[in-house]
């Protein structure tokens, strides 16, 4: 079985240690996290936060890490999609080199310049994950990508 990229959306309770106890579901399953996005609605009464994971498993062993999360005390609720889900997007802010021509990106993703500064500018990626994932890999074909930080959310 070959592996396949998932995205679990795990509703959380906003306690200490219910990161450290996902973490472990993954480390002791030797499974390594691509991904981390973390949100809070620690304003909001008794709304529970959420974690979003992107990783790299067999369909096997995804639905074992599914049920081993379901079951712990601080996971209210675990939603697993394929990395492909058009339920999810790509974020990622790269930066590259100040030549970078942004607008030559596919066009299924939105751009935005953030900052740009004499050796490089910062630039905002958003859109379907494989559409980003490709807009990035572009960038360090060309050799412009300086740097990148990317994450999935679900809409």
């Amino acid at each position: 079985m070959a592996n396949e990229r998932w995205v679990f959306v795990i509703k959380v309770h906003d306690k200490p240690g219910a990161l450290t106890a996902i973490a472990s579901v993954f480390s002791s399953r030797g499974v390594s996290v691509d991904t981390t996005l973390g949100s809070s609605a620690a304003g909001l009464l008794e709304a529970p936060s959420t974690i979003v994971l992107s990783f790299h498993a067999t369909e096997r062993k995804k639905e074992t890490l599914l049920r081993t999360l379901a079951r712990l005390q601080q996971v209210v609720q675990v939603e697993a999609y394929p990395y492909t889900a058009r339920e999810l997007r790509s974020i990622a802010i790269v930066r590259v080199t100040p030549d970078e021509k942004i607008a030559e990106l596919p066009r299924e993703v939105h751009t935005e310049i953030i900052s740009e500064s004499g050796d490089s500018k910062t630039v905002l990626l958003t859109g379907a994950t494989r559409a980003v994932d490709r807009a990035v890999h572009s960038l360090h074909e060309r050799g412009t990508l300086k740097d990148v930080v990317a994450t999935v959310m679900a809409v």
